[in-house]
């Protein structure tokens, strides 16, 4: 099959991490496969932190959202893929209108990769929720849908008369070794842990809970790594001053290599308030490590088995946090559960739902609300 993934920027975040990760092995299999990107609002340096493993790029460099629908009418008129899948909303959207503009020309194929939508009625800003109606004309240009949890599919199915059938759920995927397992052998605590935490330095991050939590649970030997960029940097450095941590937390900025910073760590903590998948979650997984999150909507109870895997504990509760890392510390998962838990995540295992449910849809050309 010729694939096209139609992606608003492709950079470290889960979406473009997938993406990367399932173009790789379809082509692999034989598959021709390319990425569009519709903008790249960061230029150069933007470029610079694209996935390395996968780089058949197109992109659109559209300068507005309106120059973005209109590059991708006149790919669609002169189509040479089999089908199209447009990751997460902003995708959704341009890629539905551009087929509003020219209907019957393309097979596409949606993914809602966000916990947060007009099209469950969730969204805080009112500007995005008196979208609502374009999001519809959208999506009802979608010949499927997928979602990287079932619990993301359910409330979408529960506020939206779309058949199941072209709904499913596929999980994002992870490269993992059986041998990380092996390798990773529980420390002394004597020895001090290494905590770590991976995100945007954005408020729905909620990176001043894990700071203060960790200040609650660790000694003096121990580290807390964080890694990621954002608008509240100065002010999570200022809370760490404020508690005395300045020689146990150390902010990393942008990180190219997540898995080698996981390999040296203990404890992955992730304390959003909103995360749709949570790719860190899984990622952490695959490196053998402990994992903690707040079972926020709505992939980290799904990831972490409803807390087989992992442990969990209530969004923005500082002490639930607390106790979910002494259990961590006190009682770690098995190496052996942790394997357990990251099968469902194999790239083969992904790659080959992706082939399926896109050959389904292929052959069986209707809208959302019809069955496959």
């Amino acid at each position: 099959m010729n694939i096209a993934f139609i992606i608003s920027d492709y950079n470290y975040h889960g979406g473009a991490q997938k993406t990367a990760t399932i173009g790789e092995y379809l082509q692999s299999q034989g598959h021709k496969v390319d990425i569009i990107v519709i903008r790249c609002r960061g230029g150069d340096s933007e470029k610079k932190k694209r996935p390395k493993h996968f780089s058949n790029v197109l992109d659109l460099n559209a300068t507005s959202f309106f120059s973005g629908i209109f590059s991708l009418i006149k790919i669609f008129r002169h189509s040479q893929y089999d089908a199209y899948i447009s990751i997460g909303p902003y995708s959704n959207i341009s890629a539905g209108l551009a087929k509003f503009f020219c209907p019957g020309t393309v097979v596409l194929i949606g993914s809602e990769n966000f916990a947060i939508s007009p099209l469950i009625g969730d969204y805080q800003k009112l500007y995005f929720r008196l979208l609502g109606p374009l999001f519809r004309l959208s999506y009802n240009q979608l010949n499927g849908l997928l979602f990287v949890t079932e619990r993301l599919r359910l409330e979408f199915l529960n506020k939206n008369s779309w058949h199941p059938s072209r709904c499913i759920t596929i999980y994002n995927p992870v490269k993992f070794s059986k041998k990380n397992f092996k390798q990773k052998k529980k420390k002394n605590n004597n020895s001090g842990l290494t905590f770590l935490g991976v995100g945007i330095l954005e408020k729905r991050k909620r990176f001043d809970l894990l700071i203060r939590a960790f200040s609650k649970v660790a000694n003096n030997k121990d580290k807390l790594l964080i890694a990621g960029e954002g608008s509240l940097e100065n002010e999570l450095k200022k809370l760490v001053n404020r508690l005395g941590l300045e020689s146990q937390v150390n902010f990393l900025g942008y990180n190219s290599d997540i898995e080698s910073l996981m390999k040296r760590s203990d404890i992955l903590v992730h304390t959003s308030n909103s995360e749709a998948f949570g790719m860190v979650l899984a990622e952490g997984l695959a490196t053998g490590m402990q994992v903690v999150s707040t079972n926020s909507f709505s992939g980290p109870a799904e990831i972490l088995g409803n807390g087989r895997y992992g442990f969990l504990a209530e969004v923005d509760n500082l002490d639930s946090i607390i106790a979910a890392l002494k259990l961590a510390i006190r009682s770690p998962k098995s190496q052996e559960i942790i394997f357990e838990g990251v099968l469902k995540f194999s790239v083969k295992s992904i790659a080959d739902k992706y082939v399926k449910f896109i050959s389904a849809v292929i052959a069986n050309k209707g809208h959302l609300n019809e069955a496959l």
